[in-house]
């Protein structure tokens, strides 16, 4: 009743610019490790550790902010999360130690761990005929946002300016990081003039607020001042209005989750996310770490060829102490340009999923995608060269970001909406887990073991494509437990 057009098009540009600065956020890293690591005396423990400090604040606010947005609402924790991003960024910008870094970029990861609310907001305005198309459009925002950070990358950490006095020490890496914060803000103060989820307000039992939202709607799609031909909602309120207070409430909504018919599936879709998101955090932010390694060994022709990727990174550790090296925070011109790649290399996936996924539906191209990912991550052990690694790394960057895309698709499209935003934090906050994991174990073997992370990264690719193809098909099963209209 509310027809499909201008204000359904406007919320996915909202919520896929959202995707975007979640991608600058997270992202950004890769730039910032091999730029800042002389100001802050960085080694390879340490770079794993500050990955690993933002996948800690997300996993801790992934399980918070499940409940404040299934509680308090979509938009308003979308408003907070993005805030708390943005400003925890610009606050590391200044930051002069590697200890005040590491923190603020911890609660920069709490803040946008809540992010994923955006897949609720932007599904609970959609009917079932446009629901798994918006979805899958949201991995063409994100493959935006990883061809934009080396864009502006490029343009901003090749600069040479220093601003250098007794208290403080800015250059060209700390402006790098304050624009990466700028989109968070800006869209956070943009979503303080969309309207709450409709289906959110419904199972609130705010009826007058979900007209309200509904002729909102309406007005936009109408393009005139029409009347909403519905006046009144008649239906119980399904939501608890207990006054728990709020741990209590946290408490009560995790085990409402886990002791519902969607255990099952909740379980399973916790163990994806675990396994799809350890695999691909452990090997996509230090892709320009073993560019600028592999670009190293290509400029000194008196070593010994190398057979496999690792025997060619062990080296690099050893190479300032050989060389007699000052430490050296330049990022290779190529290295840029083969970050680009790699998210251009992903836009024809992101165009065909959106173009097939009613015909062919998300289950199965998550498993493909899951399959080539894993694949391509086990071929990453026998490269000897830079182009061989941008080659293997756009291929798994292709396949694996949408698949871990998609897997938030499924999620919100198997539970309702009473559980959705829960389901989808809880998940989220297992894969942030596993991303932890990953970081960790690839900053501790990368120098000499590296086999073991891309063995990790390779089966659990695999064992995530096992398990989508148990979860039931998305689609119908929203419309029978959803419950609401």
């Amino acid at each position: 009743m509310i027809g499909f057009g201008y204000f359904h098009y406007y919320i996915l540009f909202i919520c896929g610019s959202l995707y975007v600065s979640v991608a600058f956020s997270v992202t950004s890293i890769s730039f910032i490790i091999p730029s800042a690591q002389c100001d802050f005396r960085m080694t390879s423990f340490h770079k794993g550790l500050l990955n690993g400090a933002m996948m800690i604040g997300m996993l801790i606010g992934s399980f918070i902010w499940g409940y404040v947005a299934d509680s308090r609402g979509r938009r308003f924790t979308l408003i907070i999360c993005m805030l708390m991003d943005g400003l925890f960024n610009i606050l590391s910008s200044v930051s002069q130690m590697y200890s005040i870094f590491i923190f603020c970029r911890l609660l920069s990861g709490f803040g946008i761990s809540g992010s994923t609310t955006l897949f609720s907001y932007l599904v609970e305005f959609l009917n079932i005929k446009y629901r798994e198309k918006f979805l899958s459009w949201m991995e063409m925002f994100w493959t935006s946002g990883i061809i934009l950070v080396p864009c502006v990358a490029w343009l901003i950490i090749p600069q040479t300016f220093r601003i250098e006095n007794e208290y403080i020490l800015f250059k060209s890496w700390n402006l790098f990081v304050i624009m990466c914060s700028l989109p968070s803000i800006t869209l956070a103060l943009l979503l303080m003039k969309m309207p709450e989820s409709p289906k959110f307000l419904l199972s609130q039992g705010k009826h007058k607020e979900t007209i309200n939202c509904l002729k909102f709607v309406h007005r936009w799609n109408s393009n005139s001042d029409d009347k909403f031909p519905v006046t009144s909602i008649i239906m119980p309120s399904s939501n608890d209005k207990s006054n728990n207070s709020f741990f209590d409430g946290l408490y009560k909504s995790t085990i409402d989750l886990f002791t519902s018919k969607f255990k099952i599936i909740a379980i399973v879709t916790c163990i994806i996310h675990f396994c799809a998101t350890t695999s691909y955090y452990m090997l996509i932010l230090w892709f320009p770490e073993l560019m600028n390694r592999l670009r190293w060994y290509e400029t000194y022709s008196n070593f010994q060829n190398k057979t496999t990727m690792c025997e060619i990174v062990s080296m690099y550790k050893a190479e300032p102490e050989v060389n007699n090296l000052k430490c050296d925070d330049h990022i290779d011109q190529s290295v840029y340009m083969n970050i680009m790649i790699i998210g251009i290399a992903c836009i024809p996936t992101s165009l065909v999923v959106p173009l097939f996924i009613n015909k062919l539906g998300l289950r199965f191209f998550t498993v493909v995608s899951f399959f080539g990912s894993s694949i391509s991550a086990a071929w990453l052990y026998f490269i000897t060269s830079s182009m061989e690694n941008m080659v293997l790394s756009s291929i798994f960057e292709a396949f694996s970001s949408i698949g871990i895309s998609l897997t938030y698709c499924i999620t919100v499209e198997l539970f309702p909406t009473e559980y959705r935003g829960m389901a989808a934090s809880i998940g989220t906050m297992f894969g942030k887990i596993g991303a932890l994991l990953g970081n960790i174990l690839i900053g501790i073997f990368i120098d000499a073991h590296c086999i073991v992370p891309i063995f990790v990264s390779s089966s659990f690719l695999i064992i995530s494509a096992f398990l989508v193809i148990t979860l039931p098909k998305t689609g119908r099963t929203n419309i029978i437990t959803d419950g609401v209209l």
